[in-house]
């Protein structure tokens, strides 16, 4: 077997394998003999037909399954002689004829580890804010909870449209005077300003009074993620049904009990509030933590990235977001939603996913940092009670895919262990150092 290699890129390379002529000739004459044994053909008793006669029913199969024969048992081989590490399975690049007595090329490409050395990763310097909560911050998650208790109620008196109501309309989108599929509601409830349908139209509709129709036009951005309306102006045939308000509970014990969650008096509720808010806060702050470490090191070291790391990446996010639609009941057509617009929107982040996966997994490496065996068994214990899940899979999955985030988590806990952790009063007091030391030499 013969094996060149041809560098593509510094994280590409062409493997190329030519297998000799002797081994393509024994592996079509047994593709053959197998078939022999167990193929019919009329005029003849099974095992009894004639080589010639499989060549020019089946030489297409058997060909293929040759190929594919080949490629899977001369591949491993050619990859250890070319003596590289490859960060994701190798694509078949191309592929020659099979025939007897005639060597078979073929080649593939190989995506390896980018080479490079990493930037300083102990001691980098990061700022953590105090956690503080605000009282004002409390009154707000009180108000939501009312406003989530309150009923809705119609507006008595005649009275135009007004920030902060509920209104109750139909409406049918047009672009050129055409319906646009999927733009009509009917008896669609909406508060207006809350941000959540567009924000000229909520604007739109402020001074409407019932029964009244009214056009109202939204230009949507080239780069809109919903190809139908991209860099299009919708006209909004708006009809108003009905206005709306919100009724709020009075904050008493009543409705504290009320809500069900084993308190009973508004000072409970608050506090059982102010911890939930600083519990999201410290976690927040944590990920801030952990984010400036992560935005550090990339900036820190330039690579070239496997393009199909990233490509893995993308699909995987698309996954996500497709989850999420499927979720509600919907797909990308239905949302509307240009996939390969939105994969050009996530370009850039997946390649910086994959870069900080890519330094955190040379860092482990570096400080021998895995995840024992017995939490990887504990993981594969907890996900195995799932009926229909094979444990067999599951394991395969667990190596394959959950294993490198918790490694990947056990290295950034390490980095933070690791970090100068400072309060936003030192920074302050840093840059300020700073700016007399400057102002003094200049002086001089």
């Amino acid at each position: 077997m013969k094996v060149t290699v041809e560098d593509i890129s510094p994280v590409q390379k062409k493997l190329s394998v030519e297998v000799p002529s002797d081994v393509v000739s024994r592996e079509l004459d047994q593709a053959y003999q197998r078939l022999k044994r167990q193929v019919k053909v009329k005029g003849f008793r099974k095992g009894k037909v004639p080589i010639s006669v499989l060549e020019r029913m089946y030489s297409k199969e058997v060909e293929g399954e040759v190929l594919e024969k080949l490629i899977q048992e001369t591949l491993p081989d050619a990859i250890k002689e070319a003596d590289v590490i490859m960060v994701i399975e190798p694509v078949l690049d191309s592929a020659g004829q099979i025939k007897k007595n005639d060597p078979f090329n073929y080649s593939v490409l190989l995506d390896i580890w980018p080479e490079f050395e990493l930037p300083e990763y102990k001691g980098l310097e990061v700022v953590k804010p105090e956690v503080e909560v605000k009282e004002e911050e409390v009154e707000e998650q009180v108000e939501a909870l009312r406003r989530h208790y309150g009923s809705i109620d119609a507006v008595a008196e005649e009275r135009p449209v007004e920030k902060g109501d509920i209104v109750v309309i139909d409406y049918v989108g047009k672009i050129d005077g055409q319906e646009v599929e999927g733009l009509r509601e009917e008896n669609y409830y909406l508060e207006v300003g809350a941000g959540y349908f567009n924000k000229d139209f909520e604007e739109g509709l402020v001074g409407m009074e019932r029964g009244e129709q009214r056009e109202i036009e939204v230009t949507y951005p080239d780069e809109a993620i919903n190809e139908k309306f991209a860099g299009k102006t919708v006209t909004y045939e708006v009809t108003l049904k009905d206005i709306k308000e919100r009724s709020l509970p009075e904050l008493d014990e009543k409705f504290v009990e009320g809500i069900g969650i084993g308190l009973k008096t508004v000072e409970e509720l608050k506090q059982r509030l102010r911890d939930e808010i600083r519990k999201e806060k410290e976690e927040a702050v944590e990920r801030m933590v952990r984010q400036q470490i992560l935005d550090q090191l990339r900036e820190g070291v330039d690579f070239p990235i496997p393009e199909r790391l990233v490509e893995n990446k993308l699909n995987q996010m698309l996954d996500n977001v497709a989850g999420h639609l499927q979720e509600r009941g919907m797909d990308y057509e239905r949302a509307g939603i240009s996939e390969e617009k939105l994969k050009e929107k996530m370009y850039d982040d997946a390649v910086q996913q994959v870069k900080t996966e890519i330094i955190l997994d040379r860092i482990a490496e570096k400080e021998g940092i895995n995840v024992p065996e017995n939490e990887i068994k504990e993981y594969l214990d907890s996900q195995a009670g799932y009926p229909g899940v094979d444990r067999e899979q599951l394991q395969s999955a667990i190596f394959a895919h959950i294993l490198p985030k918790l490694r990947a988590k056990k290295t950034l806990d390490f980095l933070v262990e690791n970090a100068h952790i400072k309060l936003p009063e030192e920074e302050e007091s840093a840059e300020e150092a700073e700016k007399t030391s400057k102002k003094s030499v200049t002086e001089e």
